[in-house]
């Protein structure tokens, strides 16, 4: 098989404790055409010099320097420049197995495929360790893309592009929402809708970190209201689609959004003192029980449903019984996805 160039995107803020872990899990690839284009966000920590110092060693490392604009922005400067036949995104707190990307692009290689994924290991430190079951793939064609996409995003709560990698000419046209958070979202359909065929894998090989200060483990914010933009984007482009249960899925998302945040807070509190709990609390709540019945009949997991009634009888209840998982998971390490 040939050889193309993977460019693999690393946007990088405030990760000074763990970007050696991220990027030396990259230098260390069994695949070697690799391009890491690591981007300095305007990190106010030792990051940027970081970057410069593997920039400096390894001919494959390419570091932009930018001015701080989120997330999104930094994927973007990442995508302007990318050279790869494919591209894939890490955040800089994760790391990955050493055949991730060999393994990725055998896949779509394989498959004749456009994009190919793996499943993340939720963990809390650097030394747990994947128990992977017989390799299981499954490789979806055109519109059945989509449904695999939104059904399983729907289940598991994940719409994150650090999982997949693309073929270029899938994403170097499209570009995330800047200023805003779960962009993921609607950028993952826009990319999905555009392939031909898919290819999945369930081994894990990506370690999604969740032991530090990510977006996903802090306390409620602001821009956490940024989910319904994110759902509202992704109800839109499934409005008009026939197919299947897709634009159902949409609707499911858009329902879904109260439950989330009111799950968030009351597993890690409010980290934005402006905020007002008592009255986020009273309108979440009541938009939750106005989408009770649509999140009821949906296939969001059993787990979730369970949530969503908790919610509708007493927030306060459901609060302390998820104040005691969270006791329970950090001490077993148990991730929690919202």
């Amino acid at each position: 098989m040939s050889s193309p160039l993977v460019s693999v995107i690393v946007p990088v803020y405030k990760v000074e404790h763990y970007l050696e872990r991220c990027v030396k899990s990259l230098i260390n690839q069994t695949y070697e055409n690799l391009e890491i284009i690591l981007v300095d966000d305007g990190s106010p920590d030792s990051c940027p010099s970081i970057c410069d110092s593997y920039e400096a060693i390894y001919n494959n490392i390419r570091v932009i320097h930018k001015k701080n604009g989120g997330l999104s922005s930094a994927r973007n400067a990442g995508l302007a420049i990318a050279a790869g036949d494919y591209i894939g995104f890490v955040d800089s707190d994760d790391w990955v197995d050493n055949d991730f990307y060999e393994h990725l692009l055998h896949l779509i290689q394989e498959h004749h495929a456009d994009a190919a994924h793996v499943l993340p290991m939720y963990c809390y430190t650097e030394t747990e360790q994947v128990h992977n079951q017989k390799e299981t793939v499954n490789v979806f064609s055109g519109k059945n893309c989509l449904q695999y996409y939104m059904t399983s995003s729907t289940i598991n709560g994940s719409y994150s592009v650090w999982k997949f990698l693309y073929r270029s000419s899938i994403v170097k046209g499209l570009r995330f929402r800047e200023g805003k958070i779960n962009e993921d979202i609607d950028f993952n359909y826009k990319a999905i809708s555009a392939c031909k065929t898919i290819v999945v894998s369930n081994l894990k090989k990506y370690y999604y970190f969740q032991g530090g200060d990510s977006l996903s483990s802090a306390g409620l914010k602001k821009r956490d209201f940024d989910l319904y933009d994110a759902a509202d984007e992704l109800s839109k482009l499934t409005q008009e689609e026939t197919f299947g249960t897709i634009k159902y899925l949409g609707e499911v998302k858009n329902a879904r959004t109260a439950m989330s945040l009111l799950s968030k807070l009351a597993f890690y509190g409010i980290a934005d003192e402006t905020l007002d709990r008592k009255e986020i609390v009273r309108k979440l709540v009541k938009e939750n029980r106005k989408n009770a019945l649509t999140l009821l009949k949906s296939p969001i997991p059993f787990s979730r449903k369970c949530l969503t009634v908790g919610f509708c009888i007493s927030y306060k209840t459901t609060e302390a019984i998820i104040r005691v998982y969270k006791r329970i998971s950090t001490k077993y390490k148990i991730g929690l996805m919202l």
